[in-house]
């Protein structure tokens, strides 16, 4: 009776340090760090904190981190980041070259990044694991196309938002590549951090130099935000057709009161949501993600503004069907 006693405590002892054994080999906690190129930018706040709350879900530690517009202060963030021997690193890289040495510092680390709305130049293609955005000439293209088909041909400004960053850049060939074949020439371009504040003032610089304008291109909502100010200060509003890029609820309320033209719709809470799970399902799971996860976009006129604003938002907004 006492050998069998015996026997079941040690096969019982034996259970339980092969339970615990297990416990501690999948309860690893993981360390992730988000590198974003700016913290203003609603865009980036609700990626943000979408990628941060789903890594937590997970059991994920997130340190969130942003640029401030400054390319040193990322490549800080990143060279940090890498001192403190994260497990993996999301991030949206400022322009496209300024952080490759600190990014390339990482891979050389063995930490895997995640490259998040925003890439590297592709020659640095080697040194992230995927991309988890969209096709950005093909955003630009469809702003041109409606600006052609919805306007008549003149003279055209271009809130260009970052220099360098491949978004910016890939965006505005495509627009000019849709627009210039039709007789439209672009007499105002100039690069900005992406700020309504910076909206208003370069519009007003281009409205007095160009006074004709048909048509504003704005490199995302804030931008045409404040575009839209200068415009309606400068009695042209429904005369300057103002197009913008994030389809933030603001946008979409001005799009709905005709103070903007359109804005293209993207979904950075789902963005920052795919890409958090697709780390963590790499780090726990072991799952290798596809080079590039795409996301879909939509152009949104004033008939569908309306609908797309959350019911909650509309009437601080001002508006109503």
């Amino acid at each position: 009776m006492i050998r069998n006693l015996k026997s079941v405590l040690a096969a019982a002892t034996v259970l339980v340090a092969a339970s615990a054994s297990g416990v501690l080999a999948q309860g690893k906690t993981y360390r992730v760090g988000i590198s974003l190129p700016e913290a203003q930018n609603p865009f980036y706040v609700q990626l943000g904190n979408s990628a941060v709350a789903t890594l937590k879900q997970r059991g994920i530690e997130a340190t969130l981190l942003s640029a401030n517009a400054d390319v040193n202060e990322q490549i800080n963030n990143i060279n940090d980041l890498v001192a403190s021997k994260v497990d993996a690193i999301l991030m949206s890289p400022l322009d496209t070259e300024g952080p490759a040495t600190a990014v390339r510092r990482a891979h050389e680390a063995n930490i895997p990044i995640f490259m998040v709305a925003r890439t590297l130049d592709k020659r640095f293609g080697n040194i992230w694991k995927t991309f988890i955005g969209i096709h950005f000439d093909e955003v630009g293209k469809i702003k041109g196309e409606w600006v052609v088909k919805n306007t008549k041909p003149g003279k055209v400004a271009m809130l260009l938002g970052p220099a360098g960053a491949l978004v910016m850049v890939e965006q505005e060939k495509s627009f000019r590549q849709a627009i210039e074949p039709a007789g439209y020439k672009v007499t105002f371009a100039q690069n900005s951090t992406q700020t309504r504040e910076n909206g208003l003032k370069l519009s007003e610089d281009a409205l007095i130099a160009n006074p004709d304008l048909v048509a504003i291109y704005a490199s995302n909502d804030d931008l045409a935000l404040g575009a839209s100010q200068a415009v309606k200060a400068a009695g042209a509003t429904g005369k300057v057709a103002i197009i913008g890029l994030n389809g933030s609820p603001p946008a979409l309320a001005a799009v709905h009161k005709g103070e903007m033209a359109a804005t293209v719709l993207l979904d950075p809470t789902g963005w920052g949501r795919t890409a958090a799970t697709t780390v963590a399902d790499f780090l726990q799971n072991k799952k290798e993600p596809e080079p590039f996860v795409t996301f879909q976009f939509k152009l949104v006129g004033q008939s569908e503004a309306f609908d797309l604003i959350p019911p909650p938002l509309r009437e601080r907004l001002g508006v109503t069907k």
